[in-house]
């Protein structure tokens, strides 16, 4: 017998999200529905918390680049004093002159860390993901869906999604 795909199942469809987030959280501790997937057409925060996710570790990615370009801010600031000084009220060129390099070091800063958080948020939601097809096409406008791989639309799975709001139940 052959092993069904990935892309097979059944898929409710949400209008609402209230009443999507509410299924989350039924859906989320049964045991039959182990390997569920949500859609959203945008992230919410309500989704989240209705998953049980913890906090995302997309900022570590920005922490990481946020780092990083404060030492290359800083380090650009003295490697240019050093390599061409500008005496400027008798300072001297170097260290001495760091109250000058902050803006620098917070403007690269700023950039690492939004490019650091740009990478991390496709990195972690594996984007963009061309072998995974998408299930309904209404999930990128304005509906949500759960879907739950190796279930059939006669199981009891479909008939909770249905108890649970859900506009229709169908098989992918």
């Amino acid at each position: 017998m052959a092993k069904p795909s990935a892309d097979q199942g059944i898929i409710g469809i949400y209008s609402y999200l209230d009443t999507f987030c509410h299924a989350i959280e039924k859906v989320r501790d049964r045991k039959d529905f182990i390997g569920y997937e949500s859609f959203s057409p945008t992230s919410y925060h309500e989704i989240e918390h209705a998953s049980g996710f913890g906090a995302s570790p997309v900022r570590y990615f920005t922490l990481t680049g946020a780092l990083t370009g404060v030492c290359v801010g800083f380090g650009l600031a003295i490697l240019c004093d050093w390599d061409w000084p500008i005496v400027v009220g008798g300072k001297t060129p170097g260290i001495y002159s760091l109250p000058a390099y902050v803006v620098l070091g917070f403007e690269c800063m700023i950039l690492l860390g939004v490019i650091g958080t740009i990478l991390g948020m496709l990195v972690m939601g594996r984007i963009p993901n061309p072998k995974r097809a998408v299930l309904d096409v209404r999930t990128t406008d304005d509906r949500f869906a759960i879907f739950l791989p190796g279930a059939q639309v006669d199981s009891p799975q479909a008939q909770f999604l249905r108890e649970c709001g859900a506009e229709e139940v169908r098989s992918t």
